[in-house]
């Protein structure tokens, strides 16, 4: 599966939402910021954040910060 990207009309990249990310709920995923590369599970996601769990490791991202989430 590709990353999962939300473009506006003219084709730029906007942020990705929680209704986007909805389908991959409690799934493997990767995981692209402006600084890093996960792969982890996603536990939730509200209306300005996700929620991973990487490593064992809880992390809280900005939906704004987000690149591509992807299924692993």
């Amino acid at each position: 599966m590709s990353p999962i990207l939300v473009s506006d009309s003219t084709g730029r990249r906007s942020p990705l939402n929680a209704r986007v990310l909805r389908p991959l709920l409690g799934g493997h995923v990767v995981v692209r910021t402006t600084s890093a590369l996960w792969r982890g599970t996603l536990l939730s996601c509200v209306k300005d954040s996700a929620w991973f769990v990487i490593d064992d490791v809880d992390v809280v991202v900005p939906l704004d910060d987000l690149v591509s989430v992807r299924a692993a």
